[in-house]
């Protein structure tokens, strides 16, 4: 059984989705949040980011976290709850989450993540 809560201690996620157009795998080191069995990750820089399309065309993605490394499928959230329930699992975990909020209106668009259900241990 995977210990997500002592996974969540870590800052880092590195991230592996599949190319949309190639195929090939990509990883990326994003902020990441646990809750309730699942892993979210999202992006403050909005839905443009590469891995975020590749993420959408293709929902199988592999973590790495610390020296644990997971597969999990994600799932696109943009509900009212991700503002009211997800983030602030970003701004309690992340203290620069909280003052970019704060400076700079962090997240002004519309909210939204992924929410990743853990599958097995790769």
């Amino acid at each position: 059984m995977i210990d997500l809560p002592a996974l969540d201690r870590a800052s880092l996620v590195q991230l592996t989705v599949r190319g949309r157009k190639t195929g090939k795998p990509y990883t990326v080191p994003v902020w990441f949040a646990v809750s309730n069995g699942k892993i979210y990750v999202t992006s403050g820089r909005g839905t443009k980011a590469s891995w975020i399309k590749n993420l959408r065309a293709n929902p199988q993605v592999e973590l790495r976290i610390g020296n644990t490394s997971l597969r999990g499928t994600a799932v696109w959230r943009d509900d009212p709850a991700v503002a009211t329930e997800i983030l602030p699992l970003f701004y309690r975990k992340y203290l620069l989450a909280r003052v970019l909020r704060w400076i700079a209106g962090w997240y002004k668009q519309p909210a939204f993540a992924f929410e990743i259900t853990p599958a097995e241990t790769a």
